[in-house]
């Protein structure tokens, strides 16, 4: 409810648990229905949520898929592995192999962003 309330779109949230011990990881997942408010969270970078006594600064991080191709070449730069990189700034948002990922992100005004 706290990030449907700031950033709208949300379509799912749940807490990550121990599949053993059900109890809590420290963790999170919210799925937004629409790029806006998926966008408008990530970038937010943290957000405070707060509940009754409960008042905790969590960061938001985009939820990375392993199995992913390189969306500059699909593939064929590096073998067809899945791409081991992703850039989570905002005006990129994309998977890369390590030769995509230095190409792309060696150029000027690219080299400084980030990546899980």
């Amino acid at each position: 409810m706290i990030m449907d309330r700031l950033y709208g779109g949300v379509c799912y949230a749940g807490i990550d648990t121990d599949p053993e011990l059900k109890y809590p990881k420290g963790a999170g997942r919210v799925a937004f229905s629409n790029q806006q408010s998926y966008i408008a969270a990530i970038s937010a970078r943290f957000v405070q949520l707060q509940h009754g006594e409960i008042d905790k600064r969590v960061e938001v991080k985009p939820y990375v898929l392993d199995d992913q191709l390189c969306d500059e070449c699909q593939g064929t730069r590096c073998g067809g592995k899945f791409a081991p990189f992703f850039c989570a700034n905002v005006t990129c948002l994309q998977y890369y192999c390590e030769y995509c990922w230095a190409a792309i992100h060696s150029r000027a005004g690219r080299s400084s962003t980030s990546h899980w």
